[in-house]
């Protein structure tokens, strides 16, 4: 029996995010968050979210007392994943990897221009009467972000992290 290498010795390393990886970024629906509390147990959440292109980084929102915010207040290194699945074809499934630290902001703190869009992108499941108030943005800063496409892996490091 022949053991196959794990995918990295055929991932591709880029000074830049592809493009397709952030088409992935700017018009993906969901997110999943991956959080661990101080025991290392994982807690993976579908989110809404919002890429932005000026800083490279996501923006989620949640409520203060969530559980992903405990874990995020005691571990600050996170995972999202945002695919794009073809369920005629997994081989033309894509989808972007980032890993980084999250800094929780208080939702005054976040440019309003962002909150704009997350509340457009989203108002159609938020509604209008969205409390944002009671609730605290996740930014996550990547640190690397790894993209594939089908078999093809591309892997992008952030220099100034």
């Amino acid at each position: 029996m022949t053991l196959r290498l794990p995918h990295y010795d055929s991932t591709k390393k880029t000074t830049k995010i592809p493009d397709d990886a952030l088409n992935i970024l700017r018009d993906g629906f969901f997110a999943y968050l991956g959080t661990a509390d101080l025991v290392c147990e994982p807690h993976v959440t579908a989110m809404f979210y919002i890429w932005d292109d000026d800083s490279k980084t996501i923006h989620l929102i949640t409520s203060k007392e969530s559980k992903k915010v405990l874990n995020i207040r005691r571990n600050t290194r996170v995972s999202v994943t945002i695919d794009q699945r073809d369920p005629k074809s997994p081989a033309r499934n894509s989808g972007v990897m980032v890993k980084g630290r999250a800094l929780l902001v208080e939702m005054e703190l976040i440019d309003d221009e962002l909150t704009v869009k997350y509340l457009e992108k989203y108002v159609e499941f938020l509604g209008t009467g969205y409390p944002l108030g009671l609730r605290i943005a996740i930014r996550v800063v990547p640190q690397t972000i790894s993209y594939w496409k089908g078999t093809n892996f591309y892997r992008w490091k952030n220099r100034s992290s």
